[in-house]
C-alpha cells in the first residue's frame, strides 16, 4: 500500500482520479460514439477496407473510418489533445502503451519516399510529450496485449508515489498489413468475426484505436483503485493452459485495493477469441470467484482486438457499464464453452450492485494484468 511518499499534504493516502478522456475507435472519434454503439449491440467489425489492397490476409477488421488519423503519433496526439482539454500541460506526465508503435518504417506497402516512422514506444512516446508540451515524467510500456493496464498501473503508481500530480496515459495501435500477417502467420485470426468463449471459436479479430485517460490525484471521478501483474513464464506466445497468472494478477489488484472477490460487481474479460486464450482466462477467474462470480463481459466481438489500446478502451467501458448498472451482453456469444464457473453475460444483464469493476488483460509471453475500478 501507499507509504509515506503516497500522501497529500493532509496526510491522508492519495488516490487516483479518472478526470477525463479521448478515444478514436472504429466507431469514429470521441468516448460517445464508442459507448452508445457498443450499449446498443454493434459490431464495427468489417471487410478490409484502408488495408484491402495490401495482400490483408484478414476477413474482417475494425479499422478508423474515414477522415480519421490513421498513423500512430498523429492519432495518438488526437485522442491526447482531448483528454488534455484545458489541463495544465507543466509537470503532466505520460505513460504511452503500444505493442507495435509505429512500424511504417519497416512496412514494405509504405508509400515510396515515405518518411520512417518513429519506430520503439519510447521515442513515440518522447515525441508525443514534446509535442504535447508535458514537462512532467515520459514512460512507455510494451507489454504486448496487457500494455494499456500495465501503462494504467505505471501512472497509479507515480501519483500515488507523489512523482506527478496528473498522468496522461495513451494507448495507441494502427493496423498496417505487416501488423495483420504477422497475426495470420501465427495462426491467430478467425476469417469471420470473432466470437469469444463461444464453442465455435477460432481466433481473433484485429481492430485499431487511440485512447488518452487523464488521471490526477484525490480526482473525484472514477477510481483506480488497484493493479497487479505477472508472468506466466510459459510459452513464446502461449498462456499457462491453467490461467494461474491471470488468478495471481487479479489478486494483486484486490489485494492493493484492500478489496475481496465478493466486492467485484462486473468483470470485463480480455475475450480475444483464441481457443486457448479464452480457456486460460476462464479457469482463471472462475479460481478467483469460484461458482458466484460477478456477471462476466467482453467486447472485442464489436471493438476488434485494438492491442495497444485494448486495456484502456474496455477500462472506459467498464466504467460505463457501472454507471450505467448493465451490460448488454457478450456478442457472438451462442454456445458458451468454458469453466462453468464464469457468469458471461448473454443479452442485457442488470448488474445487482455496480461498484467496483474489474478488468484483466494477457498477452503474449504469458503476461497478465488486472486493474481494478470503482465509481463514487
Amino acid at each position: 500500500m501507499a507509504g509515506a511518499l503516497g500522501r497529500s499534504a493532509r496526510g491522508t493516502v492519495r488516490r487516483v482520479g479518472l478526470v477525463s478522456a479521448g478515444v478514436l475507435s472504429a466507431f469514429g472519434a470521441g468516448v460517445e460514439p464508442l459507448v452508445e454503439g457498443v450499449f446498443a449491440g454493434e459490431s464495427r467489425l468489417r471487410p478490409p477496407r484502408r488495408l484491402a489492397g495490401d495482400a490483408c490476409p484478414a476477413g474482417v477488421l475494425a479499422e478508423l473510418p474515414w477522415g480519421l488519423p490513421c498513423e500512430p503519433f498523429s492519432a495518438a496526439r488526437a485522442a491526447a489533445q482531448k483528454a488534455l482539454g484545458a489541463a495544465p500541460r507543466e509537470g503532466t506526465a505520460l505513460v504511452l502503451a503500444s505493442t507495435k508503435a509505429d512500424l511504417s518504417g519497416v512496412d514494405a506497402a509504405a508509400p515510396a519516399g515515405a518518411a520512417p516512422g518513429l519506430g520503439a514506444p519510447w521515442r513515440l512516446a518522447r515525441a508525443l510529450a514534446a509535442a504535447l508540451g508535458l514537462s512532467g515524467p515520459v514512460g512507455a510500456v510494451s507489454t504486448a496485449c496487457s500494455s494499456g493496464l500495465d501503462a494504467l498501473a505505471l501512472a497509479g503508481r507515480w501519483v500515488v508515489a507523489g512523482r506527478a500530480e496528473r498522468v496522461l496515459v495513451v494507448g495507441v495501435d494502427i493496423l498496417t498489413g505487416f501488423v495483420v500477417r504477422g497475426f495470420d502467420a501465427l495462426l491467430a485470426l478467425d476469417p469471420d468475426p470473432c466470437r469469444p468463449f463461444d464453442r465455435s471459436r477460432r481466433g481473433l479479430s484485429l481492430g485499431e484505436a487511440a485512447v488518452a485517460l487523464l488521471l490526477a490525484a484525490d480526482a473525484p471521478g472514477p477510481q483506480l483503485l488497484g493493479w497487479g501483474a505477472s508472468n506466466d513464464a510459459n510459452h513464446v506466445t502461449g498462456p499457462c493452459r491453467e490461467g494461474r497468472g491471470l488468478t495471481l494478477a487479479a489478486k494483486r489488484a484486490l489485494a492493493r485495493a484492500d478489496r475481496a472477490p465478493g466486492d467485484v460487481d462486473l468483470v470485463h474479460v480480455h475475450g480475444t477469441g483464441t481457443p486457448y486464450g479464452d480457456a486460460s482466462e476462464a479457469l482463471g477467474l472462475a479460481r478467483l470467484f469460484g461458482d458466484a462470480g460477478p456477471p462476466a463481459w467482453g467486447t472485442k466481438a464489436q471493438t476488434g482486438h485494438t492491442l495497444g489500446a485494448a486495456g484502456l478502451l474496455e477500462s472506459l467501458l467498464a466504467v460505463e457499464a457501472l454507471r450505467r448498472g448493465e451490460v448488454p451482453g457478450n456478442a457472438g456469444l451462442a454456445e458458451p464453452d468454458v469453466a462453468p464457473g464464469l457468469r458471461l453475460a448473454r443479452g442485457s444483464v442488470r448488474l445487482a450492485r455496480a461498484r467496483c469493476a474489474l478488468k484483466v488483460s494477457a498477452g503474449f509471453g504469458g503476461l497478465n494484468a488486472a486493474v481494478l475500478w470503482e465509481v463514487p
